[in-house]
C-alpha cells in the first residue's frame, strides 16, 4: 500500500497542470537563452573572421578540446576580452567564461556578457553564486567553462587561482585543458601596425580526487605550478613555430626572387 501511494504521488507531480503564467515565464527564459546563443554565435563568427583576416590567428591542438562533455579551459590571461574572443574560437560549442567582477558589474558590458553565458568570479569566501554557476555548467549541462587567472596578478595570486581551478576540476570530475596565446607584432598590408596571434592547446589533464582534501593542499599547489609551467612551455613552442614559419616564408620569397632573376 505504501508503494502504491508513493507511485501515485509521483504521477501526480508529473501530471500537475502548469498555469498560463508559468508557461509564459518559461517561454521568456527560453527566448532569453536562445537570443543569447544566437548573439554568441554571431559575435564569435564576426570576431573570429576579423582575427583570421587582420591578426592571422592560428590555432594548434583543437583536437584536444572535446566535442562532447565537460572540461575547463585555462590560461594566464594578458587581455581578458581579447583572450575571451580568441578562446571562443577553439570549439563550435559555447564556452562560459568566468570574468572579473568589475567587468560583469559594468552597466554597459555586464548585461551583454551575462546574456552570452558569462559569469563573474567570487567576491569573497561566502560568495557561492559563481561556484554554483560553475557546477551548473559543468555537471548539469556538461558544458565547457573557461577560467583564466590574469597575467598582471602576482605569481602567488596566479598560483592560488590555479589551485582553486583544480579544486573545481576535481569536484566536477572535469579535466583542465591548458592553452597559451602567443602575440607577435606585425605590419598589416605593410603599413598598419598589428598583432599576429597564435594559440596552442595542450592535452587535457585529469586529477586525483584526493587533491581536494586539506592534507593534500601542498600537492594541489604543486600541480597548479605545473599547469602554469605547461602554459609557459606552450607559449614558447608557439613562438618557435611562428619563427620557423616566418623563416620558411622568407625562404620562399627568396627562392621566387631568384627564379625571376
Amino acid at each position: 500500500m505504501e508503494s502504491n501511494s508513493n507511485e501515485k504521488s509521483e504521477i501526480t507531480k508529473v501530471d500537475k497542470p502548469v498555469s498560463l503564467e508559468e508557461e509564459k515565464e518559461s517561454e521568456k527564459v527560453n527566448m532569453k537563452a536562445v537570443t543569447g546563443d544566437l548573439l554568441y554565435g554571431a559575435l564569435k563568427y564576426i570576431g573570429g573572421s576579423a582575427l583570421m583576416l587582420f591578426n592571422d590567428l592560428a590555432i594548434n591542438g583543437q583536437e584536444n578540446v572535446p566535442l562532447f562533455g565537460k572540461a575547463i579551459l585555462s590560461t594566464i590571461s594578458k587581455n581578458v576580452m581579447l583572450d575571451m574572443l580568441i578562446i571562443s574560437q577553439v570549439s563550435g560549442r559555447k564556452i562560459h567564461f568566468m570574468l572579473p567582477v568589475k567587468l560583469i558589474r559594468n552597466p554597459v558590458a555586464g548585461p551583454v556578457l551575462k546574456m552570452l553565458g558569462m559569469f563573474r568570479s567570487t567576491e569573497n569566501k561566502e560568495d557561492m553564486e559563481p561556484i554554483e554557476k560553475v557546477f551548473d555548467y559543468l555537471n548539469k549541462k556538461g558544458d565547457l567553462v573557461a577560467m583564466t587567472p590574469q597575467a598582471k596578478a602576482s605569481d602567488e595570486v596566479q598560483l592560488k587561482s590555479m589551485a582553486a581551478i583544480i579544486k573545481f576540476a576535481v569536484a566536477a570530475d572535469a579535466p583542465i585543458i591548458p592553452l597559451a596565446i602567443y602575440t607577435e607584432q606585425k605590419t598589416l598590408f605593410n603599413i598598419i601596425p598589428s598583432t599576429k596571434l597564435k594559440m596552442k592547446i595542450g592535452t587535457p589533464i585529469n586529477f586525483d580526487k584526493k587533491l581536494n582534501k586539506d592534507k593534500f593542499r601542498d600537492e594541489r599547489y604543486k600541480q597548479a605550478a605545473e599547469i602554469i609551467k605547461i602554459i609557459d612551455v606552450l607559449r614558447i613552442e608557439s613562438k618557435e613555430e611562428a619563427e620557423r614559419e616566418e623563416k620558411e616564408k622568407e625562404k620562399e620569397k627568396e627562392e621566387k626572387k631568384n627564379q625571376k632573376v
